[in-house]
């Protein structure tokens, strides 16, 4: 299993990578784990020569695809010689945000090509499989959807806190938040948009300033947050709140549904797909625990969070709809072995 050494983190595709490969040899399954170094999906030369030269030292390998896909000749060269080769896709590279045309267009030429050369491709939501259906005319792509682990209630905060859980880029779109809360001010809520900010500091820092438009103390940006801090966080979080305008699935998605916290999302990602359990049986017929949103209405944006700050029944209605979902979660294990089918290890 090709994973990527040296991209910033967390997120959401190096913890499916990490809890994949944990049920795999909780199960038994012998797999090595190799950490490719690069700036991927932006390799040098030299990235993508020491990722050939890996690819020639092993008959079957499953590639994420921010490598696979952005190293077609090394893919085909190895196809050639033999090697049999899934790719697991978590974001299809042209739909990240911030990029020119050009770069749009590279990407989506070098993807195009990379997944052409592999025997197997997995995306891990039917979100991404259809986004590469249409983007590339791809079929027969996989899904194997994340997992989530088993947790605690969350309390919640007095007064409620709304978070914002991911990388500070314009995908995630922390700026539509900053401009609904601005006209929320009347009311008393706080915020925490934690995450790492090395990926865009730019945008990070427009962020920082957008905040300006806020009473001193309403936003923290508490960074990369991980482990016990990450716990305490989520424990004290009544609202996720994730505007992304492009999103493969949004595990934070299902990571707070299983401590009983409602979501409003984007519409149009996968982390609609998240939150509603489409695809996943009996949790698509469960009251919705939050609505999915125009990602760049941020009126609309102001206007629901106003409504959930001022409704009390309608809280509560979210929170027992998250609480239902809860119940039905996948695991970690489950996601393992849909992965382990599709790619037939």
């Amino acid at each position: 299993m090709l994973v990527p050494r040296d991209l910033p983190g967390p997120s959401g595709g190096i913890t499916y990578n990490t809890r994949v490969l944990a049920a795999w040899r909780a199960a038994g399954l012998a797999v090595t784990e190799v950490a490719v170094p690069g700036s991927w999906p932006h390799p040098r030369e030299e990235d993508r020569r020491a990722l050939g030269e890996t690819l020639r030292q092993h008959p079957r390998v499953l590639i994420d695809g921010i490598i696979a896909s952005a190293a077609p000749t090394e893919l085909a060269q190895a196809a050639a010689a033999g090697t049999e080769i899934s790719v697991l896709v978590h974001l299809p590279l042209p739909a990240e945000s911030g990029l020119s045309p050009a770069q749009r267009e590279r990407l989506a030429a070098n993807e195009h090509a990379a997944l052409a050369a592999a025997d197997t491709v997995v995306a891990t939501s039917a979100w991404a499989r259809d986004d590469l259906a249409a983007r590339y005319q791809l079929g027969g792509v996989a899904v194997a959807e994340p997992g989530v682990d088993t947790a605690d209630l969350a309390e919640g905060s007095t007064p409620p806190r709304l978070l914002l859980l991911g990388a500070l880029t314009p995908r995630k779109n922390a700026l539509l938040l900053l401009q609904a809360l601005t006209e929320l001010q009347d009311l008393t809520w706080d915020a925490v948009i934690a995450g790492p900010d090395g990926q865009d500091p730019g945008y990070a820092e427009q962020l920082r300033r957008a905040t300006a438009e806020l009473p001193e103390g309403r936003v923290s940006f508490p960074g990369a947050v991980a482990g016990q801090d990450l716990s305490t966080l989520w424990h004290s979080t009544d609202l996720l709140v994730l505007p992304s305008v492009a999103e493969t699935y949004g595990m934070v998605v299902t990571e707070a549904l299983a401590r009983g916290i409602p979501a409003v999302v984007g519409a149009g990602t996968g982390a609609e797909e998240a939150l509603h359990g489409a695809g996943t049986g009996d949790r698509a017929e469960l009251a919705p625990p939050g609505p999915a949103l125009d990602p760049d209405d941020a009126a609309t944006w102001a206007r629901t969070l106003r409504h959930w700050l001022e409704d009390d029944a309608l809280r509560q209605r979210w929170k027992s709809a998250a609480q239902a979902h809860r119940a039905r979660m996948r695991a970690w294990s489950d996601a393992a072995q849909d992965l382990k089918t599709a790619i037939h290890w």
